[in-house]
């Protein structure tokens, strides 16, 4: 806005052109009052604040960009619900990207965003990703990044806001454990670090009570239905048979739970499947889904504030949220029968 319309309300107002000048740009230290009072007389006057020409004397341009692998299942869209308030209260837009798990679609997002002059980018980056060398100028020309779900990349110094998948893996199993089954596999996710993660905690549980895994008690499959589907299929043909299969995901849980109704078999009785993640309406499938959950609004929360407070002056030094997970118990996992 021109100095002299800036001059112009604050004569009106009887405030200070520095006052409408913070309102106008959303600081925060101006009260609800006098920031209604400054923007209605804005729209009074029929003025509209210009973005653009905003970001290029601050050199911002108030837009966050995010990036997920999935836009199918509700997982990363109730993290990013966590985001929005945060960032909308605080001046700032959204730019969503999906990555589709494929490492050559995040790296041209990425480029995209780093073309726009986002402020700052969330990220949860596709697996087997190559695209250590873009987070890294993102990073240098001053783009400040948060990791959500994912711990990989760890040349990256960036803050992240994870869950303890270690933990996941030994509730999901101890619980199965607990419930009587003696045969549990795992549907390993793909070969990125929290999917490792949980395949170990799998294996820390059996190892407590005196079970060591034969090589065929796991097949690594993916996060999508279709990888569990697949995976399932081969455990089927496992002697002798598992009676239980901890899966990476929920999705992959859904496709495991495909398989074992295909081959004629029952879900909990013959087979009992845990998933993770807690996805929308697991507890309304066919046999509701027992899984591992955690809160991924407040994953969202703490992502925003951590990227906001570090472009608002709070140059905190790269901090590691951990999201505590929890077991969910729905029929899935029932005991045998």
């Amino acid at each position: 806005m021109h100095q002299t319309t800036m001059k112009r309300i604050a004569g009106e107002l009887g405030v200070s052109i520095t006052t409408v000048s913070k309102v106008l740009n959303n600081h925060a230290d101006i009260s609800d009052a006098t920031r209604s009072r400054v923007l209605a007389k804005v729209e009074e006057l029929g003025y509209q604040r210009n973005a653009v020409a905003r970001s290029l004397t601050l050199r911002r341009t108030h837009t966050l960009g995010i990036v997920i692998p999935d836009l199918m299942h509700s997982f990363f869209v109730e993290i990013i619900a966590g985001i929005e308030p945060v960032a909308s209260v605080r001046g700032y837009g959204l730019l969503l990207c999906s990555s589709s798990e494929d490492a050559g679609k995040e790296r041209a997002e990425l480029e995209m965003l780093r073309g726009r002059q986002v402020d700052g980018v969330v990220l949860a980056s596709a697996n087997a990703s190559g695209n250590t060398d873009v987070l890294l100028q993102l990073t240098r020309q001053g783009t400040t990044l948060v990791m959500i779900d994912r711990d990989d990349h760890p040349s990256v110094k960036c803050h992240r806001v994870l869950t303890d998948d270690e933990r996941v893996g030994v509730l999901a199993t101890s619980h199965l454990a607990d419930a009587g089954r003696r045969a549990i596999a795992h549907i390993g996710g793909p070969p990125i670090v929290h999917a490792k993660r949980r395949e170990k905690g799998w294996r820390d549980a059996l190892k407590a009570r005196g079970i060591k895994p034969p090589d065929e008690w796991i097949v690594r499959g993916g996060f999508m239905e279709s990888d569990g589907y697949r995976a399932m299929k081969r455990l089927l043909t496992v002697r002798p048979k598992v009676d239980a299969v901890f899966c990476a995901n929920d999705p992959a849980a859904i496709g495991a739970m495909k398989a074992i109704w295909e081959a004629g078999l029952r879900v909990p009785d013959d087979v009992a499947v845990v998933g993770v993640g807690d996805i929308a309406l697991g507890d309304l499938l066919r046999v509701p889904l027992t899984t591992v959950g955690w809160s991924r609004r407040d994953q969202g929360k703490h992502a925003a504030e951590l990227l906001l407070n570090g472009l608002e002056g709070e140059g905190d030094p790269p901090q590691r949220v951990i999201i505590p997970p929890r077991l969910i118990v729905r029929e899935s996992s029932g005991p045998h029968r």
